[in-house]
């Protein structure tokens, strides 16, 4: 159910008696907070607005790697740009070896602002603001809800969509006094905020891009037997199930725990990662780590020798056959 109570704000990173001294000074200098906030512009009220709003983002982790920005994620950033000029905003990075952030499949903004620029640490807060506001219906975390906002990471914080009754959290112990040194700004997110979004945000479908409230869409489904799942194609409206994590069997070789980890990712002609040379290995090609057109034929031959569609891409079932080809007895 969506609550109805008041937005919580941010709950400061110091000390209450600190807070204390500071409020009375504002109060004195009439300067509060929300009187220089109100100072600072908001992004724009979305263009077309139905009766209806999106419920608020359900988590969905990452589990694919196609470091390729979504529309939706594109748009978002360069809104933020636009608002505020003279900040960025960054969208993909390549995968590593594991998922581990929406950066990968496309759906986070990394905005470029920093908490240590009084200006900046303004246009922040203006932002959550308007995320966070309700509608003239009363209906909370308004903007966030339309655009697919699924958690936000902002100076040693984060919100989760997912656990708005928990509101602000301490993000990785970063409100820890050893964790307040600049070298570690971009790792507690105080020179930029992080925006995961929902895959109907990062796809430009939600109601603040379209003008009619866009249903849930959970992704792509990881196998339980994968590491990855393939990239994201069309909306799935079906929750995916929980799966745990894919471990090595014992007596696994340096080969078969490399294709564990790379397990499910996509290979095309001209990829290069990891799992490329182990790959290589499993089929008797030359190992290069580059999935070249040698390489592709090269499967294409061992898939047609194991049963298998000889398309030159690994399907789950190809990745499957791999990990078969050198399982421990």
């Amino acid at each position: 159910m969506v609550p109805t109570s008041a937005v919580p704000r941010r709950r400061p990173a110091f000390a209450s008696g600190v807070l204390l001294v500071l409020a009375l000074a504002l109060v004195l200098t009439g300067c509060t907070r929300s009187e220089s906030a109100s100072a600072t512009p908001k992004p724009p009220a979305a263009p077309v607005v139905p009766p209806g709003i999106e419920d608020l983002a359900a988590y969905v982790a990452s589990n694919s790697c196609t470091p390729t920005t979504r529309p939706g994620t594109d748009r978002l950033g360069k809104l933020l740009v636009k608002t505020y000029p003279g900040t960025s905003f960054g969208g993909a990075r390549s995968c590593p070896s594991t998922p581990d952030s929406e950066h990968h499949d496309g759906r986070a903004v990394d905005w470029m602002n920093s908490v240590r620029k009084s200006k900046e640490k303004k246009q922040a807060q203006a932002v959550i603001d308007w995320l966070f506001a309700a509608d003239d219906q009363g209906r909370p975390y308004a903007n966030a809800r339309r655009l697919g906002v699924m958690y936000v990471i902002w100076d040693n914080q984060i919100w989760g969509a997912y656990r708005t009754g928990d509101g602000w959290r301490e993000y990785n112990g970063c409100e820890a006094k050893k964790k307040q040194a600049k070298s570690l700004d971009a790792a507690c997110h105080r020179n930029h905020m992080h925006l995961s979004l929902s895959w109907a945000g990062a796809m430009g479908r939600t109601s603040y891009w379209t003008g009619a409230v866009a249903p849930t869409d959970y992704g792509r489904c990881r196998p339980a037997d994968m590491t990855w799942a393939y990239g994201y194609s069309e909306p799935n409206p079906v929750p995916c199930p929980r799966v745990g994590t894919v471990t090595a069997p014992k007596g696994a070789s340096k080969t078969l725990k490399t294709l564990i980890t790379y397990s499910g990712r996509s290979m095309k002609k001209g990829s290069s990662y990891g799992g490329v040379k182990a790959v290589q290995k499993v089929i008797g090609t030359k190992q290069t780590g580059t999935y070249s057109a040698t390489t592709v034929k090269a499967m294409k031959k061992w898939q047609t020798a194991h049963d298998l569609e000889a398309t030159g891409k690994l399907s789950y079932a190809t990745w499957r056959a791999l990990e078969q080809a050198v399982w421990p007895d």
